[in-house]
Order: structure tokens, then sequence, then C-alpha cells
């Protein structure tokens, strides 16, 4: 995943949040995995 490409991620994941079609909590959980997985892809290069 590119930065561009997680940044777009995180930017829906936003929206969706203020558009309130998702909760806290599963905007929080979801940004861990975004954040997680970004992290993990990176370690690996």
């Amino acid at each position: 995943m590119t930065r561009e490409e997680l940044k777009e991620q995180i930017d829906e994941l936003m929206r969706q949040y203020a558009d309130e079609e998702i909760d806290g909590v599963t905007y929080a959980e979801k940004m861990m995995e975004l954040t997680t997985s970004a992290r993990d892809e990176i370690d690996e290069d």
C-alpha cells in the first residue's frame, strides 16, 4: 500500500464517521487495522 492509498482509505474512513455511517468504536477499530497493516508493510520493505 502506498502512502497515497493509505491517505485515501483514511479520508474515506473519516468521511464515513463524519456522515455517521459508522460509530466511534467501528471508526477506531478500522483506523487501527489500517495503520497496523500499513506499518507492517513498511516494516517488510
